[in-house]
């Protein structure tokens, strides 16, 4: 197993643990996207709408933990803390990614095909020349393997 997929795993048991004991919900129920009831629906988006606003707090939390405030004197820069922040932000971050039907592979394999268009776009001049929406008014991220050839 490699180490994305050992944090998914993690991060999915952890997630299962909490909503089970806390609050009554199955998580596989959650994360299985064939099940397309409202009801599901409803909470799976609720429960991403959770998940983002604990990762936007934890990134608040880093952001505490450098010296930005311009009108104070700077104050040391905690590393240690930083990492853990990353740390409490991957956390979320894979619980959104796990309600959004993304396991580590489908993961890593959009974000090739997101990395190949980044490029591309820079390639073509981003900013300037290149049309993220083409002729039928659809944007390049609704057409990943038209433009890479797929």
């Amino acid at each position: 197993m490699d180490l994305l997929q050992e944090i998914f795993e993690k991060q999915y048991q952890l997630n299962k643990r909490i909503l089970k004991d806390r609050h009554g919900i199955d998580y596989d129920r959650l994360c299985d996207h064939k099940n397309q009831d409202a009801e599901t629906e409803k909470e799976r988006v609720e429960w991403l709408l959770h998940y983002n606003r604990a990762q936007i707090h934890e990134s608040i939390e880093l952001e505490d933990s450098v010296p930005w405030k311009w009108w104070k004197d700077a104050e040391p820069v905690d590393w240690q803390n930083i990492a853990i922040e990353l740390i409490d932000e991957l956390h979320f971050w894979v619980s959104k990614c796990q309600l959004a039907g993304l396991d580590a592979e489908k993961l890593a394999e959009l974000y090739h095909k997101k990395n190949q268009l980044n490029q591309l776009r820079q390639d073509r001049g981003y900013g300037s020349t290149y049309q993220k929406v083409d002729e039928r008014g659809i944007e390049d991220n609704k057409r990943l393997d038209e433009l890479l050839g797929e």
